[in-house]
């Protein structure tokens, strides 16, 4: 049971590469994924979530601040309800390089691509807090976030299985 605890923990805090982690501490291949992806969800979920408050907070702070100084027409601002669109730059709060490459993952391949790509790319707790960032429906990114955590862990229990059985360990 301790074995699953902290797999399931090394799931929470770093995510899809705690395959091997589970694997190292002698917990069957299935058993190291169900762990995994158990603590990936909750590393996911709360990430988004905890990212869309602090968005929000963050987008009506902004819209208080600038409320006098932006005129009710201004195409750059955010829209009626003071929530920035999913692509808008409404002051580019992601103009650092992972938030350039997510933009540009998100514009080129959608939410279904971000999903499935982000995991391998920034990792869970990166993509889960880029996504919200962008502003993805917190239900569609769990979905797909899922989705991509799913195939990379099991990519990476199958590779690691793989090595391991290549080195005879076991």
């Amino acid at each position: 049971m301790g074995r699953f605890v902290w797999t399931l923990l090394a799931g929470f805090a770093i995510g899809t590469p705690a395959v091997p982690v589970g694997l190292s501490l002698s917990l069957p291949g299935p058993v190291a994924l169900f762990a995994v992806l158990m603590g990936s969800a909750c590393c996911v979920v709360f990430a988004v979530f905890a990212m869309e408050q602090a968005r929000l907070h963050w987008q009506s702070w902004q819209a208080r601040r600038k409320s006098p100084v932006v005129s009710a027409g201004s195409a750059t601002g955010p829209s009626a309800d003071g929530v920035a669109a999913i692509g808008s730059r409404t002051g580019d709060r992601l103009s650092g390089t992972a938030g350039r490459r997510a933009r540009r993952v998100f514009e080129r391949y959608g939410v279904v691509g971000f999903g499935i790509v982000g995991p391998a790319l920034f990792g869970t707790w990166g993509s889960s807090l880029l996504g919200a960032a962008l502003g993805i429906p917190r239900w569609r990114l769990i979905r797909w976030l899922m989705a991509g955590v799913t195939l990379w862990c099991t990519v990476l229990l199958v590779a690691s299985d793989a090595v391991l059985g290549a080195f005879g360990i076991e």
